[in-house]
């Protein structure tokens, strides 16, 4: 221990180059996360925020709730299935709000598709209310004489994070809707059902009926939550993207810091072999080590993590992301990890230094 401490002060230089290319690598790593998980939060927040169980589509819409539209009837025949405790219509749809796009979608006033929390207001009570999800990636319209197409809406509640296809998204009635699409299309405008949010009955597995639900009724395809989250255009996409970066980052990582102590092994070779030959114990020379990669790549690791945090805490306006504590813990745990086990091929080479090497050729001077 006395050995790590006695060298980190004396190289303080070199480790602190070390310690500041892997903050450095943690900080990206976070910030991509961060950016990461507000792009497919912005795509699938309304999903994530409501308590439906199984999706339905139309069958050729391959799980794109904007491209699905399905027969009158399905819901009820969805309700009959066994273990189904909610069958919901509900339309995706936009309509433009003042100079922006906003993602609608109409659900009946207890619809599972509706987000479960608030962070102000209250729930979706009459005909004409609306809950108006925002978040830090999308600007919101204002709440104030909102109207869809010069029909009135009335937002009496906000959630937090429940937006759709990275828009300002609105939870209204299907009446409401109706009537807005019939006014933007100046003539009479049957409104489509998009898809239909299921909730189960108690101890009812989703994936399990949702392969019944498929099998039962005709031209549609039914998924769990978790599957039609994932199955939402953009979503796969950008999180096989950002997979690739982090793979990359993590094995930067990795290979600055197993390059660095190989490097610094192979300089004090020397001085490891009088160790040997004056009675040091290989665990007196690996443990040094060991305790070098934890403290450079552990204080990096703390630097890194709380700069991010810093900076997309000032920037939350400009970015939209913000970073989740088990993100932060998760990564950085792995990333000291990673470091360890670089750190373990210097050790390898200090654990093959025999003290003979200090009266051989090639030993000592």
């Amino acid at each position: 221990m006395f050995l790590a401490f006695a060298e980190l002060r004396r190289s303080l230089g070199r480790f602190t180059l070390l310690g500041g290319a892997v903050g450095l690598l943690v900080l990206l790593l976070l910030f991509f996360q961060a950016v990461a998980g507000a792009l497919t939060g912005g795509l699938t927040g309304a999903y994530e925020a409501g308590d439906t169980d199984v999706w339905v589509y139309d069958d050729a819409a391959r799980r794109n709730p904007q491209a699905s539209v399905v027969d009158d009837g399905v819901a009820d025949a969805v309700a009959g299935v066994d273990g189904v405790a909610v069958a919901s219509p509900v339309t995706f749809t936009v309509f433009d709000v003042g100079d922006e796009p906003t993602a609608v979608i109409a659900v009946e006033p207890d619809s599972p598709a509706l987000p479960a929390e608030l962070s102000s207001g209250s729930a979706i009570a009459d005909s004409g209310d609306a809950i108006l999800a925002v978040s830090g990636f999308v600007a919101a319209p204002p709440t104030d004489g909102l109207e869809l197409a010069g029909v009135p809406v009335d937002v009496v509640g906000e959630a937090e994070g429940a937006t759709f296809n990275v828009l300002p998204t609105l939870f209204t009635t299907r009446d409401v809707v109706a009537e807005a699409t019939e006014a933007r299309a100046g003539a009479p405008v049957p409104l489509p059902t998009s898809a239909i949010a299921v909730t189960v009955a108690d101890g009812v597995d989703p994936v399990t009926l949702a392969a019944d639900i498929t099998g039962a009724v005709d031209g549609v395809e039914a998924v769990d939550a978790a599957t039609a989250v994932t199955s939402l255009p953009g979503a796969g996409t950008i999180t096989r993207s950002f997979s690739i970066l982090y793979v990359l980052l993590y094995l930067v990582v990795a290979i600055v810091t197993a390059v660095f102590f190989q490097i610094l092994t192979v300089q004090k070779r020397d001085a490891l072999v009088l160790l040997r030959a004056v009675g040091a114990r290989r665990r007196d020379v690996v443990v040094p080590v060991l305790v070098q990669v934890v403290m450079v790549v552990g204080v990096a690791v703390l630097v890194g993590a709380g700069i991010a945090t810093g900076l997309l805490t000032a920037l939350q306006d400009v970015f939209g992301a913000g970073l989740d504590p088990t993100t932060v813990v998760t990564s950085s745990v792995a990333i000291l990890v990673l470091g360890l086990l670089a750190g373990l091929l210097s050790v390898r080479r200090i654990l093959r230094i025999e003290p003979v090497e200090a009266v051989r050729g090639g030993g000592l001077a």
